[in-house]
């Protein structure tokens, strides 16, 4: 501006982005999961209704890598102990990840991370967001 010039808002932002000095210390949790694709399963509730219309939740646990479905079970009224013995079924055949994704909803709860942990399964949840870092 001191020299005459002017320049759009969108072009300060172009090129401020790359002068942004970013943290060296970890590695985005983007990076983390293209890195470990393989080695993480994601689980989740889907919900839906049956012919009656009474409400059904579908469990899934899935492949990062693969993008299979690995375990599925169904329920009409989830528990965290429900979703404990969930995950010990998926893993009962000396099959589990490095990492566990899950979200943060009261259906899992403390005895489903320790079932996972109980077979060497690191469980993160999503409550920091997307765009927080890892440092595992």
């Amino acid at each position: 501006m001191k020299l005459g010039i002017r320049i759009s808002k969108r072009t300060v932002q172009k090129y401020m982005r790359s002068a942004r000095d970013r943290r060296r210390d970890g590695q985005t949790w983007a990076t983390f999961v293209k890195n470990h694709a393989d080695d993480i399963w994601c689980c989740d509730f889907v919900q839906t209704f049956d012919l009656l219309f009474r409400p059904l939740f579908l469990f899934f646990l899935m492949n990062q890598g693969s993008r299979k479905v690995v375990h599925m079970a169904a329920t009409g009224h989830p528990t965290q102990e429900w979703t404990a013995q969930q995950s010990r079924n998926a893993t009962m055949e000396g099959l589990a990840p490095r990492f566990l994704v899950r979200d943060c909803d009261q259906k899992f709860g403390a005895a489903f991370d320790r079932v996972a942990e109980g077979v060497g399964v690191r469980v993160t949840d999503g409550c920091a967001g997307p765009e927080h870092e890892i440092y595992w």
